[in-house]
């Protein structure tokens, strides 16, 4: 299956093509439902790293969701509380260095956290399990997936107590046993300036930016390798990873466009929704953002719903670079829609914005 992505008249267009046969489908293009939500206070970082927000996991049936958000900059999160027009952080970052390791010891560096995910009382954050992008360096500190418990809130303000933290590199192992994974753990991102001759003249290399954990498994989306229009999906037994037993690792490649990839993910009941962008390879399709829905397990290719536009988006201020989505987490489901909130890089705090997405029929 060949996948192709563009514009046309403000909506995403999307050509899945099947032998001879040939479908074209045409989905909406999304507007903010109000403007960027006020972040107060700023996140506890320095602006370097409170431009790089990477992941957004929310704890859900809550009046006020207590959100992880996840930086790509350290090796440090911080919680915040999610209202109806405000992203509060509360308490002190967390460090997710600190804890056991599970695994070979990968030494000591940026954990280049990617994505955050919450699920049956654990939070999960992960690492890009990437080189580095400009000199392609290997950064062995990334290869890592980090889980732990929150305690009870107190204080004023409110303060979050971590509990149970352990930090395992055993995917990253899991990894490499997979023969398509296996071309791409050496190569670069990008365009590999800064490799070795052998770097660049290999394959594309990995970068985790998602995570979601349903079902009792984890999942890892790359934003690449990106080839033939599909990104892979790693999943594994998420209890296994972290303490041992069968993993049952599986590869998925999913069909998502050309040069496209993850850039983020989350659970929905009985699906996973992909926030997609431009994939490691920029230029020319930093317009090109969308979430689908996709059905592990299943045969079917992720359905976009809708793509993101914020085109018109104002976030200004001294601290502005440039909108690029990469944290998504879901508000509200329905039969109708979801509700998403989604935090981008770039921007101090992340300019969270909502969204309400066309559910797939």
């Amino acid at each position: 299956m060949k996948t192709s992505t563009c514009f046309a008249a403000g909506a995403l267009c999307l050509t899945l093509c099947a032998g001879a046969q040939a479908a074209a489908a045409t989905v909406p293009a999304v507007r903010p439902v109000r403007p960027a939500l006020e972040v107060t206070p700023a996140f506890d970082f320095d602006k370097k790293t409170r431009r790089s927000v990477s992941g957004i996991a929310c704890t859900p049936d809550a009046a006020r969701l207590l959100c992880l958000v996840v930086f790509d900059e350290g090796t440090k999160a911080q919680f915040a509380m999610l209202g109806a027009a405000r992203l509060d952080p509360i308490g002190k970052p967390i460090e997710l260095a600190d804890g056991a390791s599970k695994g070979k010891s990968r030494g000591t560096g940026e954990l280049d956290a990617e994505g955050a995910a919450v699920a049956a009382g654990f939070h999960y954050v992960i690492g890009s399990h990437s080189v580095k992008r400009r000199s392609c360096k290997s950064n062995p500190t990334s290869h890592s997936v980090v889980r732990f418990r929150v305690g009870s809130m107190s204080g004023s303000p409110p303060q979050t107590a971590v509990t149970e933290l352990v930090r395992t590199t055993r995917l990253w192992d899991l990894m490499q046993q997979d023969p398509y994974l296996q071309l791409h753990m050496q190569g670069c991102l990008g365009d590999g300036a800064g490799g070795t001759p052998a770097q660049m003249q290999s394959r594309p290399g990995i970068n985790i930016e998602g995570i979601a954990v349903t079902g009792g498994r984890l999942y890892a989306g790359f934003r690449g390798p990106s080839e033939d229009g599909s990104v892979p999906v790693f999943s594994v037994d998420a209890q296994a990873l972290f303490e041992g037993g069968e993993a049952h690792p599986r590869l998925d490649r999913l069909p998502v466009g050309t040069r496209i990839g993850i850039r983020d993910m989350a659970a929905a009941h009985h699906s996973i929704l992909l926030l997609l962008g431009p994939d490691d390879h920029e230029a020319g399709v930093e317009g090109v953002w969308a979430v689908a829905q996709w059905t592990p397990g299943t045969t079917a290719p992720p359905r976009v719903l809708a793509s993101l536009d914020i085109r018109r988006e104002d976030l200004g201020g001294a601290c502005f670079e440039a909108i690029k989505p990469e944290a998504i987490a879901i508000l509200e489901e329905s039969a109708a829609k979801f509700r998403v909130v989604v935090l981008s890089d770039g921007v101090c705090d992340g300019g969270p914005l909502i969204f309400d997405l066309p559910r797939a029929q």
